[in-house]
C-alpha cells in the first residue's frame, strides 16, 4: 500500500472534480483605498498625513505611537487616532472590514506623502537606521508602507526584503512574508535568492 493515492486513485473514491467556470479566488486582503480615502477626507486628512509621517519614520509599537509638533502644539498620536475613530491596538488576528483604518492602514494610505517626506527633508527612517544595510539611493523606500509604492524596481524590492527580514530576525516577527506577498500579487516579483 502506498503512502499517497495517484490521480486516478483519488478521482474512483471521490468521484472527479469538475470545477465550474464561474470559480474565482478571493484575496483575503479586505483593504479597499477608495473607501478608506472616503472615510479619512471625512476626517483631518493633514493631521492623519503627519501621524502617518511621524510613524512610518520614527516607529510605532508596543501600543505606543508618538507624537508629533505642530507650530507650538504637540499632537499625541494615540488620541489623534482614538479621536478619528482608526483602530489601534489590534489582535494581530482581528478581522478588518475594507474601510477600517489602522495605524499601518494609514501609513500605506500614506505612502506617496511619506516617500516625498523623506526625500525632501533627507530623513532616516527608524527602518533605514537600525535594520538596513544603508544604501543611501534606498533611502526613500525604506519605511512601513514602502511596499506598496508603484514602480519599485527589483534592486529597490531586494534592499526592502533584506531589510524586513533583519527587523523580523532582531524583532522576533514576520514583516517579510506580508512584503513578498504585495510584491508577488503585484505579478512583478519572484524570489531568485534567499533573503
Amino acid at each position: 500500500m502506498t503512502k499517497y493515492l495517484t490521480e486516478k486513485e483519488i478521482n474512483q473514491i471521490i468521484g472527479e472534480i469538475v470545477l465550474d467556470k464561474s470559480f474565482r479566488t478571493m484575496s483575503q486582503d479586505s483593504y479597499n483605498e477608495q473607501l478608506i480615502a472616503l472615510k479619512i477626507a471625512k476626517l483631518n486628512p493633514t493631521e492623519l498625513c503627519y501621524a502617518a509621517i511621524n510613524m512610518a519614520t520614527v516607529g510605532f509599537g508596543n501600543q505606543k505611537y508618538g507624537q508629533f509638533r505642530l507650530g507650538e502644539d504637540i499632537v499625541n498620536i494615540s488620541n489623534l487616532l482614538l479621536k478619528s475613530g482608526i483602530k489601534i491596538n489590534n489582535a494581530k488576528s482581528a478581522i478588518l472590514k475594507d474601510d477600517d483604518i489602522t495605524a499601518q492602514r494609514l501609513c500605506r494610505f500614506y505612502r506617496h506623502q511619506i516617500r516625498k517626506y523623506i526625500i525632501d527633508y533627507n530623513v532616516d527612517t527608524y527602518m533605514y537606521r537600525k535594520y538596513s544595510t544603508r544604501i543611501a539611493k534606498f533611502k526613500h523606500i525604506c519605511f512601513r508602507g514602502a511596499e506598496y509604492l508603484e514602480g519599485l524596481s527589483r534592486e529597490e524590492q531586494e534592499f526592502l526584503l533584506e531589510t524586513v527580514a533583519n527587523m523580523d530576525d532582531k524583532l522576533g516577527i514576520n514583516v517579510r512574508d506580508r512584503v513578498l506577498r504585495v510584491f508577488e500579487a503585484k505579478n512583478n516579483y519572484q524570489i531568485l535568492k534567499p533573503v
